[in-house]
């Protein structure tokens, strides 16, 4: 009974994780996040009386950069959980420059992220931190854009963290269709696309409520 046990925990302990287990665990990881921000936007004032920053007002942003932060440390983590195995813990340059398909996605994989990050500052420059931290719902004078890079995507931060997810594991990866390979981006673009449509998509339930009453 006790080899037993002893060979049940080992199997359970085989990382990385079988594509199905790893599906369903890093969805369960890495979706608090985006519950958490359709949370405060669709139920702001719920999330400030829970958050004790007052009805009204500009709230203190100090618990969404805290968020922000958290959930950021959390994707670093899950990341070097999955990707870290899956390459000994290693840079294999010598793989990802071996052959034309190799290095075709290494091509490929480096301007996804690139792209990627440019969308990223983009957001940052064009409404700051307290725009990117909510601070339009939390009470804060954000001002309306419409410039880049809203000229070219309707969700420009939330596209760059996809393409950086895909990129750094095309570049990484040993072929082309290894789909359990890319077990997070697939994660990461589900969750996110959850977001452009449905959690933080449409008119805030609470504002609904208003018009109704």
């Amino acid at each position: 009974a006790r080899n037993q046990l002893h060979l049940t925990v080992r199997a359970l302990m085989v990382w990385p994780l079988p594509f199905p287990q790893a599906l369903a665990l890093y969805g369960t990881v890495l979706g608090p996040e985006r519950l958490v921000y359709g949370f405060v936007y669709h139920y702001t004032p719920s999330f400030r009386r829970l958050a004790g920053l007052g009805e009204k007002g500009k709230a203190d942003l100090t618990i969404m950069h805290s968020l922000v932060s958290t959930f950021k440390v959390v994707q670093i983590c899950a990341v070097a959980s999955d990707l870290g195995p899956k390459i000994n813990w290693s840079f294999p340059l010598d793989r990802m420059l071996g052959d034309e398909s190799s290095m075709a996605r290494l091509a490929l994989g480096a301007a996804f992220v690139v792209f990627g990050q440019i969308l990223n500052v983009s957001i940052y420059k064009a409404i700051g931190s307290v725009g990117v931290h909510y601070g339009h719902e939390l009470g804060h004078d954000v001002e309306w854009c419409t410039g880049w890079p809203f000229t070219v995507l309707r969700n420009p931060q939330y596209i760059g963290v996809v393409l950086t997810f895909w990129g750094i594991y095309l570049g990484l990866s040993p072929s082309w269709t290894d789909y359990e390979w890319f077990c997070i981006p697939l994660v990461i673009s589900f969750w996110y696309t959850m977001s452009c449509n449905i959690l933080e998509a449409g008119t805030p339930r609470h504002k609904i409520g208003k018009k109704k009453a």
